[in-house]
């Protein structure tokens, strides 16, 4: 396995599993949470602990003090990916079936190949190839035959309008704050960077939930044990620990083995919304998504252009 180092294929393995589960997971814990807890203060609360945790962990092991521009850039990175991303995902998530959402959410590598296409033709530079293109034209129908208003191949499943455009939304700023980041200025360390964002890209998303009136909609009455331990989970598990695991793999593990998360945790998504919630499968549902998992699958795997060590935070997903 090129790119291992000290790690054995097992550790690999195991730490892949954890990834794949940790996030995938992720959308049932966000709708349990949603059942209590407004989404933006939600969302925003919970990356300001985790990206507190993160940040002091590494201070206390050593890394130097960020620097102003890091910070600004932390700042802008973390309000279009955290705040504009992952919040409106998450508040997407509150009108639109966890597996769906994931789906949806999954196509984030299709905006960032697009991107990374149109800007190598205006800079007159090599871009990504054909088979990039194919899985970007792949993905796209895709969504148009999981979204679109015709039931197309029989009984389907509803696919709320707003919910499906907040998502491919949350997900092109997502693509878009990634692509900041690459010329982005930030720490050595990764996972304080990435500690950085979520504190910057938090305290914007408790700040719009303010503004939108969320805190008045709050309501202790609606406060069960469900929503308490999926919001924890999204703390404990969603952000700290498997995003802590998703950063060791980078160092020790090929980049396109590491990247298959992309395309993995929407099965585990679906399948856990269909066990757990009983949300319903249809062709339709099934067709659509082999097309957009396959599409991010060709465009993941032919994609050559990668991103700043240091920008690698969590997907999209919320």
């Amino acid at each position: 396995m090129e790119g291992q180092t000290s790690a054995g294929r097992a550790a690999i393995w195991l730490g892949l599993a954890g990834v794949y589960l940790g996030w995938g997971t992720t959308y049932l814990a966000n709708h349990y949470a949603l059942e209590a807890f407004p989404a933006f203060i939600m969302n925003g609360t919970r990356n300001l602990i985790a990206g507190t945790f993160l940040y002091v962990l590494q201070r206390c092991r050593g890394a130097r003090p960020p620097t102003a521009p890091m910070w600004k850039s932390a700042l802008v990175v973390g309000f279009l990916m955290i705040c504009c991303g992952s919040g409106i995902n998450v508040w997407a998530q509150g009108i639109t079936y966890s597996g769906i959402a994931s789906l949806l959410i999954g196509s984030t590598p299709l905006w960032m190949a697009l991107f990374d296409i149109i800007l190598s033709k205006k800079a007159k530079m090599p871009g990504p190839g054909k088979a990039a293109v194919l899985g970007i034209l792949l993905g796209f129908a895709g969504i148009v035959l999981l979204v679109g208003p015709l039931r197309i191949m029989g009984a389907g499943v509803m696919v709320s309008p707003l919910g499906a455009a907040a998502l491919l939304t949350g997900s092109f700023f997502w693509a878009a704050g990634s692509l900041k980041s690459r010329g982005a200025v930030f720490p050595p360390s990764r996972v304080l960077g990435s500690g950085m964002q979520m504190i910057g890209g938090g305290l914007c998303l408790i700040i719009t939930g303010f503004l939108t009136g969320e805190a008045g909609r709050f309501s202790l009455q609606r406060v069960t044990p469900a929503p308490v331990l999926g919001f924890l989970y999204l703390i404990l598990v969603g952000s700290v620990f498997t995003f802590a695991t998703y950063t060791w793999l980078l160092g020790v593990a090929p980049t396109p083995l590491v990247a298959t998360y992309a395309y993995v945790n929407p099965v585990v998504a679906v399948i856990l919304g269909t066990l757990v919630l009983g949300e319903p499968v249809s062709l339709r549902l099934a067709v659509a998504s082999a097309m957009i998992l396959a599409a991010v699958a060709v465009v993941t795997l032919s994609t050559t252009v990668k991103p700043r060590p240091s920008s690698r935070s969590r997907p999209g997903s919320g």
